[in-house]
């Protein structure tokens, strides 16, 4: 019994924190682009070299006189407005396929955990996680956390797992709450203190 109490709320702790892991997703994005070649690594180098090659461009333009070397200014223009148009294609690429990353990533969390939760609840629905004090509560309190299949008098593990995800839940919040703090106002220019 002990140990389903434990297992249980384990299984809701390691949910909550996969969860703050997910928010670290932008570093599953870059080890997922050094660790496996595909289509999407290899969009995110050309982006790399075509984001280089309109810094260049726009540098070259900036040295070169618009009156003076018009012609010049004008290809370079041209190219410019050329290379920053398939930028913008190739990043709306490289931003659909980084969501397609967090969504399957999103997934399989979701779909690991239900399938635990689900396996443990079905495993042992008969199963008391603990039992409660002699009539402590009324007959229809006991049989509501008894509910669905567990002897009247204890706590099921249905129950005991839906309490786990809540206070696991909110203990979450709270310490993201705690953690992350408010970025001061920084007073206008000019402002006497």
């Amino acid at each position: 019994m002990a140990t389903l109490l434990i297992l249980i709320f384990v299984l809701a702790c390691v949910w909550q924190l996969s969860g703050i892991l997910l928010k670290l997703s932008p570093l599953f994005w870059k080890l997922f682009l050094k660790i496996a070649p595909s289509q999407a690594s290899t969009d995110v180098d050309k982006l790399r070299k075509q984001q280089a090659e309109v810094l260049r461009i726009r540098k070259e333009m900036t040295t070169t006189s618009s009156q003076d070397e018009f012609a010049k200014w004008a290809k370079l223009r041209r190219e410019h407005d050329k290379r920053v148009a398939e930028l913008e294609k190739l990043s709306e690429e490289v931003a659909s396929q980084r969501q397609k990353f967090n969504q399957v990533v999103s997934s399989c969390r979701w779909l690991i955990f239900s399938l635990a939760a689900a396996f443990i609840q079905l495993w042992y629905r008969k199963e008391p996680v603990f039992w409660l004090p002699r009539d402590l509560l009324p007959n229809y309190i006991e049989w509501g956390l008894a509910f669905p299949q567990a002897p009247r008098g204890s706590v099921s593990v249905n129950v005991w797992s839906t309490c786990a995800a809540v206070v696991t839940g909110y203990v979450s919040k709270w310490i993201e709450a705690k953690t992350t703090r408010p970025i001061p106002a920084q007073p206008a220019a000019g402002t006497a203190k």
